[in-house]
């Protein structure tokens, strides 16, 4: 999350959010009026760069789904980033692999977006942007909770005798910030899913529910990348930090 990309990035992916208003049905219950007819054209838009396309809801479906992704564009078959389009969403993810704010997915973000508004007839009204990273570390043979304490220079107490040897954690502090926006960071213990080997998973997460136009949106997102990017580098102890650049 640096300006100049970390060597060896606890990184495991970002992703990012964005929903909007919606319609009420008969029955009360919300749909996105413009997908139809938007879906295909946000499709041709991006087919180019992304032309995997993966269907994760059936239109055949006999139920309106609002808030979850329907279709996935991919750069190649499971290459990462993926675009997710669904009704009232847009999300973006990204892996440490490919990921680089300035040049790659900031940019992807901004296309993205504008590329959404471009699919539907009328202008959307936005109502939250979020913006997350998940960073993960094997411990390796460390007791999880000496790893943050040394590395992320957080220290879990408690003032009584224990039952036992403490097995997991799961950490959530949450933050308000300038401008409507939220922060929650999490530090957990977890399993890496690609080694099966113990791990310390933390989460930063940044989101702002508010109406917005277009402009508001991109504008947030640099300023929401800048929060994160300092986040992380406070939370590191200077020594892990630079560790991962070696």
């Amino acid at each position: 999350m640096s300006k100049n990309k970390l060597k060896n990035a606890p990184l495991k992916e970002v992703i990012f959010e964005l929903r909007w208003e919606s319609t009420l049905d008969d029955s009360g219950n919300p749909y996105d009026s413009g997908y139809d007819l938007a879906q295909g054209k946000f499709a041709d838009r991006v087919i180019s760069e992304f032309p995997v396309h993966k269907k994760l809801i059936l239109d055949e479906m006999p139920f309106n789904v609002f808030g979850a992704a329907m279709h996935q564009y991919w750069k190649g078959e499971f290459t990462w980033p993926v675009i997710q389009h669904g009704q009232g969403i847009l999300a973006v993810n990204e892996v440490e692999y490919g990921y680089e704010w300035a040049n790659g997915y900031k940019p992807l973000l901004i296309k993205s977006i504008n590329d959404l508004q471009a699919s539907y007839e009328d202008k959307l009204s936005f109502n939250v942007v979020k913006l997350q990273y998940i960073d993960a570390w094997d411990l390796n043979g460390m007791d999880p909770s000496e790893f943050i304490a040394k590395n992320l220079q957080t220290e879990i107490h408690n003032n009584y005798d224990l039952p036992g040897k403490a097995r997991s954690f799961n950490i959530e502090q949450n933050f308000e910030l300038n401008d409507d926006t939220l922060m929650s960071l999490k530090i957990s213990t977890g399993i890496n899913n690609n080694n099966q080997q113990p791990s310390v998973i933390w989460t930063t997460t940044v989101e702002k529910k508010s109406k917005m136009i277009i402009e508001d949106v991109t504008f947030w997102l640099e300023s929401a990348h800048r929060t994160t990017s300092m986040i992380f580098k406070k939370m590191l102890n200077p020594e892990f930090y630079a560790s991962l650049n070696r």
